[in-house]
């Protein structure tokens, strides 16, 4: 069974994922999506076909305007 997806949702670490773009030249959209226990920020990438920034994007962007992480100041760095 064969699958075609515009985009791929990933955790940034923790498994092959970014590496494997880095291999095959496929783009990457990496935006923060909160914080671990100790206050680090943690992130969450979007994958896309060869030639698809355009998908890629767009969804990376929907995800920024449905949330505000990339608006939070991790606590550690709050004046």
């Amino acid at each position: 069974m064969t699958h075609d997806f515009d985009v791929i949702v990933s955790p940034s670490f923790g498994g092959t994922q970014l590496l494997t773009t880095n291999l095959t030249g496929n783009p990457c959209a990496v935006v923060p999506n909160g914080f671990n226990d100790k206050g680090s920020p943690t992130s969450i990438s979007f994958l896309g076909k060869l030639y698809g920034e355009a998908s890629l994007l767009f969804f990376a962007r929907a995800y920024q305007e449905a949330t505000e992480w990339d608006k939070k100041v991790p606590p550690l760095f709050k004046p």
